[in-house]
């Protein structure tokens, strides 16, 4: 990165990290469903739950697209037209009480966070490295969290007003596009040089990447797969524990969500610390909050264990850092958005996934559910393990050539 003065670095850095605010925010709306199915009585609920879930599908489909739309426009104007396309997308709804047309701006909503989510990302890995770029890596994984936390409950007091007024919170993405002007500079020849270079290069350097980034975005795939269970199994596990106070769920969830972000906000200390062993030790965690789960007796424990399981968000900013260390510059908004599109694969067939696991032990119950995640993170556990001896004795042969020279 080129040395600027304090204050200037200071502006970009929260110009890119803005960016993140309201990635994962296309949920906020859920407390609306209610009041939607009301308004909707001639269509399913099912059709009206699916207002909240559309977003997710042209989220993947356009962050594939956008390697194509960061090259002939650029990364400044990409973020430009992505949150611009999201606000539209976003907050149209408020405006209509047609179901088709808030289906299509709900689209559009994906379609707009979906073309600026990997530039998140790849954007910091522009502008540092080291220890700078670890540390803004984990807390751009929190900013989505409290990010998505914000919305959720600036919606939840919207809805009161009505279910239409819940869209407005997408309000909150004039900030970030204010924010992003502000602090991250115009580049215009700086990005039509990076622009030609990438057209050169991209048919030849872009889908080739190292075995160590492949093995890491698959590693994210199955991770995303069992940390869904936390979402999408509690309610019914409780239930089936019997466990006192499960109106409590939804603070819990909460509360491990704001600390979880707080963790992952700590990655490049933590990094520090661990260096490569903190996927490993991040697993291990993460099993022991899944079995803490499967054995709660009371809903302290349970929260505890949701912590436990929400910290292994470390393992996303650490994957994201291994991949922008190892992938030359042309490469890396597709290598970025991969990780993205897996990650959300993974989190998408999580119930198919773990309903064929219960299956082959003859146990599809939800206790058992957690019992099963908790064995994954063991699992992963174990892969990265043997993955950093290989990269510690690839170090150290890599050592012994050099002392020889």
């Amino acid at each position: 990165m080129v040395n600027q003065k304090p204050a200037r670095k200071v502006m970009l850095k929260v110009g890119i990290l803005s960016v993140s605010l309201m990635i994962q925010a296309a949920s906020a709306i859920s407390v609306a469903v209610t009041g939607m199915s009301k308004s909707f009585s001639g269509h399913s609920a099912t059709s009206v739950q699916a207002l909240v879930t559309i977003p997710s599908f042209s989220i993947m489909l356009f962050i594939l697209l956008s390697n194509w739309i960061i090259r002939v426009i650029g990364k400044r104007n990409t973020v430009f037209l992505g949150t611009i396309v999201a606000l539209v997308g976003g907050i149209g709804p408020a405006f209509t009480t047609s179901f088709v047309t808030i289906e299509v701006l709900r689209f559009l909503f994906g379609a707009g966070t979906g073309i600026y989510t990997s530039l998140c990302v790849s954007l910091i890995g522009d502008s540092f490295t080291g220890d700078e770029q670890r540390n803004l890596l984990g807390m751009q994984s929190a900013i989505a969290t409290f990010g998505s936390s914000l919305a959720t409950f600036i919606a939840g007091i919207l809805v009161g007003i009505s279910w239409q007024s819940s869209y407005l919170v997408y309000f909150l993405l004039l900030p970030v596009i204010i924010l992003f002007a502000i602090g991250y500079p115009k580049q215009e020849q700086h990005e039509k040089a990076t622009t030609d270079e990438t057209v050169k290069t991209a048919a030849k350097s872009s889908h080739k990447l190292p075995g160590m980034v492949i093995i890491g975005i698959l590693i994210l795939f199955v991770y995303f797969n069992a940390v869904m269970a936390m979402y999408t199994n509690s309610g019914l596990a409780l239930q089936q524990m019997n466990v006192p106070g499960q109106g409590m769920l939804g603070t819990s969830l909460a509360v491990a969500g704001l600390i979880g972000g707080v963790i992952t906000m700590l990655y490049g200390p933590i990094y520090k610390v661990l260096k490569h062993a903190t996927p490993i030790v991040v697993c291990l965690v993460g099993a022991i909050g899944f079995f803490g789960m499967a054995n709660a007796t009371n809903m302290w424990i349970f929260t505890i264990s949701i912590v436990l399981v929400t910290g292994t968000s470390l393992l996303v900013p650490y994957v994201y850092g291994v991949i922008m260390d190892s992938v030359p510059e042309s490469s890396k908004n597709f290598a970025i958005s991969a990780a993205m599109v897996f990650n959300n694969l993974g989190a998408y067939f999580s119930p198919y996934t773990l309903s064929f696991l219960g299956k082959s032990v003859n146990h599809t119950d939800p206790v058992t559910s957690f019992v099963i995640c908790a064995g994954i993170m063991i699992a992963l556990g174990v892969v990265l393990t043997f993955v950093l001896i290989s990269r510690n004795k690839h170090a150290i042969s890599k050592n012994n050539v050099t002392v020889a020279k």
